[in-house]
Formats: structure tokens, sequence, C-alpha cells
């Protein structure tokens, strides 16, 4: 289970997809408190507006990391952010995690591409492990679809019922994509419990169980009654007659049979026209 097993293993690149109705920073914010309570500096960049309730959350959070909010009174250019980024970045060793919350309002100034760029130079540092969150109804398909080349891993959050659930999908160095749905919940300590794989009900159908009702209606007549049923259970197909008197007979040898033609001879001389 790939949710499982992100909360135990050393941080990856991870995108974590949420839209209007289901919010992602939930799970966004507990990934990052559990990387730094297993020993990881977290570095926190915050570009999308914030709001009370997302005050408190914040405060709730009781590890350190740099916020880092632009607004119209700040230089929000893409060299200016991606040297806040790498800023620093020698002194904190291996154990480093760059937060992002979230790349909406940078999608809508940047391309893709010029994006992937500045992630890029931010992860040539190998010690160097970003986790950015980014609302999925906010882009078109192809947008999203490009973030996946990205990172290593790609979350999104959805419901089922009643019950929040990750649909992860992760691509190994090998390059293989591995996939999972899984129920979660998060505590009131922003702790991700009760992660569970989301097992779908496989139905079981017999073809020969099906009601007679079930023959779709037709003009013609479909079904059989009991005297007809009966009249073709005593029908002998050919190819079992067939083999049944074979295995009633002797098996003989096969023989060649032939007969030699009489010699087309001439009686007459060939030589009679000549004069010799």
């Amino acid at each position: 289970m790939i949710l499982k097993d992100l909360l135990k293993q050393p941080p990856v690149s991870i995108l974590i997809q949420d839209s209007f109705y289901v919010k992602g920073r939930p799970l966004f914010l507990s990934l990052i408190h559990n990387y730094s309570k297993n020993g990881y500096s977290v570095r926190y960049f915050k570009y999308d507006s914030p709001l009370s309730s997302e005050k408190s959350e914040m405060e709730q959070l009781e590890f350190s990391w740099q916020t880092c909010i632009f607004n119209e009174n700040q230089d929000s250019s893409r060299t200016a952010i991606e040297s806040c980024w790498s800023s620093d970045l020698a002194n904190n060793g291996k154990h480093l995690v760059v937060a992002i919350d979230s790349l909406s309002p940078l999608l809508l100034n940047w391309t893709v591409g010029e994006l992937a760029s500045a992630l890029r130079n931010l992860q040539k540092t190998t010690a160097v492990a970003v986790v950015a969150l980014v609302h999925g109804d906010v882009h078109d398909k192809e947008t999203v679809q490009a973030l996946n080349y990205i990172f290593h891993c790609h979350l999104t959050v959805r419901k089922a019922q009643g019950r929040n659930v990750c649909s992860g999908v992760l691509r190994k160095g090998s390059g293989k994509l591995v996939d999972s749905d899984e129920y979660y919940s998060i505590t009131d300590q922003w702790e991700v419990k009760d992660v569970e794989e989301v097992v779908e009900p496989s139905p079981n159908v017999v073809v020969d169980s099906l009601p007679k009702n079930a023959v779709p209606k037709s003009t013609f007549k479909l079904d059989l009654n009991a005297k007809e049923e009966e009249a073709r259970s005593q029908v002998v197909l050919p190819y079992i007659r067939k083999q049944a008197s074979s295995a009633t007979s002797e098996t003989s040898k096969g023989q060649i049979i032939y007969e030699a033609e009489a010699p087309d001879w001439d009686d007459e001389d060939p030589d009679d026209d000549l004069e010799i």
C-alpha cells in the first residue's frame, strides 16, 4: 500500500491533488508533520492565500518551518522564487523536505515546463524531497498529467462511502508504476491513522443460474419447454455417433488394390512401308 509505505520510508517527491469538494491540505500537513517527527528538516513555502482556519491549523503543528507567502508587495518572479527555494540547502545536511503549498498559484503564471525546470534545479541536490499540493479542478487534465512526470508519487484524495480515500500511483526506480486505493483518517494530532486498502467487491454471476425471465424479450421464441428440452437431450450429435461406431468396430488393416493393364502391342510391322 503506497500511503502506508510513505509513512515508514524516507521521503520522496510527492504530489497531492485535491479538489473543491475534498481538501488535500490535511493529508499534506500530516505527511510533512510525520517527516518532521522522523528527524527530517522541513522548509515550508505557502502561496495560497491564508484563511483563518488554516492559521489555527498552522499553530497546532509544533515543528519549525519557513513560511514564504507572496503577495502583490513582494517579488514573485520565477528567479526570486527559485532563489528562495534553493537558499541554504547545503546547510541542512541530508535530511531536507521542501513543502510547497500550493503549485496552483504558480501554474497560473508559469508554464508547466518552467515549473518542471525550477523543480528539477531544486532536486539536483539528491537529498531534497519535494512534497507539493495542487488543486486539480483549477487546471486542465493535460497540466495535471504533465505534473505526474515530475514527481515520483501522485496522491489523489477523494470520498467513497463517507470515508477519505487516497488513490496513489508510485513510480519505482525501474520505471514500473504501482497503484493502490486506501482508506485513511487524520487525528487531531495530525497523524495518519486507519490506513487500509480499498477492496472492491467482485460480482459473482453464474450464467447457468440466471432465471428464465432474464432472457431478452424478442418476437421469436427463445426458450424451450420441458418436452422440447427432453427431446434436445436425446439427440445424438453426428461426431458422437461416429466416435461410438468406430470404437465398437474392429480395427482393419489398410490394403492397396492394383490391377495391371494389358500391354498395348501393335501386331503390324512398323517397317512395312519401307522397301528393304
